[in-house]
């Protein structure tokens, strides 16, 4: 059995585990990390994980990685898989490894790879794309001879550092138009950090939102955006700086 576990709030990490899993072959259990109440699988030893998370300011998210600590592994073989918008992965791979290796999990394979920039989307548009999808391929059957085997996983060898670098609060924040809002209140059900007023869910609390998209991506009358002048000029610089085309990377 292999069990995805992942946090994907626009579904593209979940796209990416998906096709690991499917390249390993065999039976998948997928658990959604973005769900609030989701449930701890129930595994075996010889159960194969795969932990896949989007990159945050160069970190995995706070959310996910506190939602991973619930999870605890028994020496089951894990591949660790990050997703970046073509910025940088920074350390978020490393710590991802960190974590699975703390929560009982053996890492036997790490890698991150690039999907289109959920905020500012003219970096990286349309990623993963064809070639993006034999790299992951490639990499899947490379964990399939890995977990076959029994050479160590040397975790040193992943990029990254410890300590892992403060993230930088986003100040961008989706915001909804009350024109288009229909108060159906699926944001609201939706959103992993539970920030939006069930009641008027045209209102978040900023403080606390953690800018993943999961509104945007899931309003049927697509009544919430990124907008506004620092969003305009924060897209430009963004776009400017991280537009040269980064591949896949693994370890």
């Amino acid at each position: 059995m292999i069990h995805a576990i992942y946090f994907s709030a626009t579904e593209t990490t979940r796209r990416i585990v998906a096709a690991i899993a499917g390249q390993l072959g065999g039976e998948c259990n997928f658990v959604s990390l973005a769900v609030q109440q989701s449930e701890s699988p129930v595994m075996n030893h010889n159960d194969i994980v795969i932990l896949g998370v989007p990159v945050y300011a160069g970190r995995v998210p706070q959310i996910a990685a506190e939602r991973l600590k619930a999870i605890q592994g028994k020496g089951q073989k894990a591949i660790a898989v990050c997703v970046y918008g073509n910025r940088d992965y920074d350390d978020a791979l490393v710590e991802l490894c960190d974590i699975a290796e703390q929560q009982g999990f053996m890492v036997v394979a790490a890698g991150a790879f690039i999907a289109e920039h959920r905020i500012f989307p003219k970096v990286a548009t349309n990623r993963p794309d064809e070639a993006d999808m034999k790299n992951i391929a490639l990499f899947a059957d490379l964990c399939r001879r890995r977990i076959a085997g029994v050479e160590a996983f040397n975790r040193e060898t992943v990029k990254g550092n410890r300590p892992y670098l403060t993230p930088a609060r986003v100040p961008i924040h989706p915001k909804a138009d009350k024109r288009k809002c229909t108060r159906c209140g699926l944001c609201a059900q939706e959103c992993p950090a539970g920030v939006i007023d069930k009641a008027n869910p045209y209102l978040t609390d900023n403080s606390v939102c953690i800018s993943c998209c999961r509104c945007i991506s899931v309003c049927p009358s697509h009544a919430r955006s990124f907008g506004g002048l620092l969003y305009k000029v924060a897209g430009w610089k963004f776009t400017k700086d991280n537009s040269r085309r980064r591949e896949a990377e693994w370890f």
